[in-house]
């Protein structure tokens, strides 16, 4: 056998072994055993609530151990071979519960001879054998189908939130390189928190929660540095990050924004409506 087939067959073991998860599989076994023991369908009602338990138990687990890897790789061939109209995961749980069916029919007669004594005419039980067959296995395959969808469903929502998480780390990282640009022009012992800056005649008058620097930029250039940033401007010569906002108070008609250092910073007409609106002021 080429390497390519081994690889593939060993790839679809992996994933067998992923995408089924045996105890919750288990679990639903383990359920409908219990559904079935107490129904006693078929004529077991006469029989001892026991020994039908047993019974179930021994058919139910034998047709999970038939139903999921005849299922799984069946399904994994029908998506090579179906025309496209009919190659859906609809179809192929259909095909692949009857194809199932058919092996548990042709087991079933065995155990149930195991525990009742009725082997005599193996050829004639085989069609009600399928059918009970299709009936038990096919209720257990679509509970474990759509078991398998929700977990499926929850997977790719966890993956799209760690999509999601991780884009919103690539933008904020975008976003912040502008910033860190302007903050890496000033002294290392001055980098920090930006609070805010101030035009002062050709310099721009950096201030941080790690003190203040003068540098030699245009007030223009600064803002377009801090397009993202989380702040506005509310002056001709000023600009405040807005989590630096501790309080307001009024000079007059005036507006004054106190900062967490303790900078007074005036606020104009020309940005006095956006400043109310972005501080959410009356």
């Amino acid at each position: 056998m080429a390497n390519r087939e081994i690889n593939q067959q060993n790839q679809y073991l992996t994933e067998f072994w992923q995408v089924r998860d045996i105890l919750t599989d288990a679990l639903v076994v383990a359920i409908f055993v219990m559904f079935l023991t107490f129904l006693r369908p078929f004529g077991m009602h006469q029989v001892d609530m026991v020994y039908a338990g047993t019974f179930w138990t021994v058919i139910c687990f034998t047709g999970y151990a038939v139903y999921s890897p005849t299922m799984f790789f069946l399904s994994r061939w029908l998506i090579r071979v179906l025309p496209e109209p009919i190659n859906n995961s609809a179809m192929h749980l259909v095909i692949s519960t009857l194809a199932a069916s058919f092996l548990m029919g042709l087991l079933a007669p065995f155990i149930i001879a195991q525990f009742f004594d009725s082997f005599d005419n193996y050829w004639q039980s085989l069609p009600l054998s399928f059918l009970a067959s299709l009936f038990i296995g096919g209720i257990i395959a679509g509970v474990s189908s759509i078991k398998s969808l929700m977990l499926q469903q929850r997977q790719q929502l966890k993956q799209s939130a760690e999509e999601l998480a991780l884009e919103s780390e690539k933008v904020d990282t975008i976003q912040s390189q502008p910033i860190e640009s302007l903050i890496n022009e000033l002294p290392i012992a001055k980098r920090g928190k930006l609070i805010c800056l101030q035009m002062d005649d050709h310099y721009l008058n950096v201030i941080t929660d790690k003190g203040e620097h003068l540098l030699l930029m245009r007030f223009k250039d600064a803002l377009e540095k801090l397009e993202h940033y989380d702040g506005f401007q509310t002056h001709r010569s000023w600009w405040v990050a807005k989590d630096a906002v501790v309080d307001t108070k009024k000079d007059g008609r005036k507006l004054i924004l106190v900062l967490q250092n303790g900078t007074e910073v005036p606020v104009s007409q020309t940005y006095l409506a956006n400043t109310k609106a972005v501080l959410d002021l009356k």
